[in-house]
């Protein structure tokens, strides 16, 4: 039993996607820590957003390739890199709501 090549690209594009996301986060995180003024917390925003964004692409590659190969073993390594995805994403909106509601965002 083999996997798809188009299993294997869509993981690691997914993966690649995750760590964008993550370094935006940080980029963001570290963009509010040095100054509270207004360009920086719209630049941190900003950050949260394409991190959001491509969460949510990187989450509908690895579903939309599920649905092209319900295999047994393709759609193992493709349940594994979905619950990655799920645990950047909660991640990844956590710090946001967090970080609006410590500035009463709401």
């Amino acid at each position: 039993m083999s996997i798809h090549d188009e299993v294997l690209w869509a993981c690691g594009y997914a993966l690649f996607l995750l760590a964008v996301a993550r370094g935006m986060v940080a980029m963001g995180r570290k963009a509010r820590a040095e100054d509270d003024s207004w360009p920086r917390t719209d630049v941190a925003r900003f950050h949260h957003g394409l991190s959001t964004f491509l969460v949510l692409l990187a989450g509908l590659l690895v579903g939309a390739c599920a649905v092209r190969h319900p295999e047994g073993l393709e759609l193992g390594l493709l349940g594994a890199v979905s619950l990655v995805v799920a645990w950047v994403a909660r991640r990844t909106w956590v710090e946001r709501w967090a970080e609006a509601s410590s500035r009463g965002e709401g």
